[in-house]
């Protein structure tokens, strides 16, 4: 059990935060499956603090994600203190700080990741955004740049040194970006030099057994990211297993193809454009909602031909009653 600010938790199970995932649409139907926190897209502290519409935007929560935090990245003092302080006139319930994005365009310029490079600016950027806001702040980062540099022990110190809630640990370097597996090792390691600051596991946490595995090696939380794409059901899938150590059944084919149509009609409702702009973002939602189902390439290349909500809707409604009629054949 631990808290940040007034909030207590108990081996929370939260969403990460994904660039071009975690908007509200999806935040709130990983809410509604079981997830314990969830964190909003990564927002640039240089564009927030110039109130750029797009950062506006991204920072946007609603009462039934609570427990919810908006999550921050950025170097320079002055534009993370002042965008600290408009991210408070939201009211989530922490701000996090990215200091783990490993994409060049971030990492390269010395933010995100970039900031393993340099403890001395990294303990400033935590530094301007506490000066910032009166909320708690929370920090997800990785190992170390390379394996040559695994600075992680010294990271985790400096956060206590300053008074930060949490811990969010990718247990990759940024050199890996997703490549290779994530090394476990290092977590025990992070808690035995800071075992008062909440550790949240990230990285490779794909299934029910691996959370738990990650709870038996003293953390006090686990953060899945791309698992949740494919499966938005992994948070009630693992919260059972922790209670029950038994399995939930899978969500059926009927299953995935209702939560893809809701998730689009859910996007298209909460995005500010012309509803072809929104179908094509949403592509990439495909491919996870019907992987694994019998001829579903054949329906992917389908929907990729169209740019509307309806004809969507139809080859999916279709494709849902064709796999209907199969399963109720093998029963006969």
């Amino acid at each position: 059990m631990f808290k940040i600010g007034d909030i207590s938790f108990d081996s929370p199970i939260a969403l990460a935060p994904m660039e071009d995932v975690s908007n509200i649409p999806f935040r709130q139907i990983c809410k509604e499956r079981g997830a314990d926190i969830v964190y909003t897209e990564f927002t640039n502290c240089e564009a927030l603090s110039r109130n750029v519409q797009q950062s506006i935007d991204k920072i946007q929560i609603t009462e039934e994600e609570r427990p919810v935090a908006i999550q921050l990245y950025g170097s320079n003092g002055d534009s993370l203190e002042k965008a600290a302080t408009i991210t408070e006139l939201y009211a989530p319930d922490f701000i996090d700080i990215n200091c783990g994005c490993w994409v060049k365009k971030v990492a390269g310029r010395g933010d995100g990741a970039g900031l393993l490079r340099d403890l001395g600016k990294f303990e400033m950027v935590v530094q301007s955004v506490m000066k910032g806001t009166r909320l708690p702040v929370t920090v997800k980062t990785r190992l170390g740049w390379d394996d040559e540099s695994i600075v992680i022990e010294d990271v985790a110190r400096m956060l206590v040194d300053n008074g930060v809630q949490a811990l969010t640990v990718h247990c990759r370097t940024r050199k890996q970006g997703y490549t290779g597996d994530a090394d476990w090792s290092w977590l025990p390691k992070i808690k035995s030099v800071a075992p008062d600051l909440p550790l949240i596991a990230n990285g490779d946490i794909v299934t029910p057994e691996v959370v738990k595995a990650i709870l038996d090696m003293g953390c006090d939380g686990a953060m899945i990211g791309r698992g949740a794409i494919s499966n938005p059901w992994i948070f009630e899938q693992t919260k059972h297993f922790l209670a029950t150590g038994e399995h939930l059944p899978k969500p059926t084919a009927g299953d995935r193809i209702d939560l893809c149509l809701r998730h689009l009609a859910d996007d298209v409702a909460y995005k500010d454009c012309e509803e072809r702009r929104a179908v094509t973002s949403f592509r990439k939602f495909y491919t996870h909602y019907l992987n694994g189902l019998r001829d579903s390439k054949r329906v992917r290349v389908s929907l990729m031909a169209f740019e509307e909500v309806a004809p969507i809707r139809v080859i999916l409604l279709g494709y849902k009653e064709e796999l209907s009629a199969e399963s109720e054949s093998t029963l006969v």
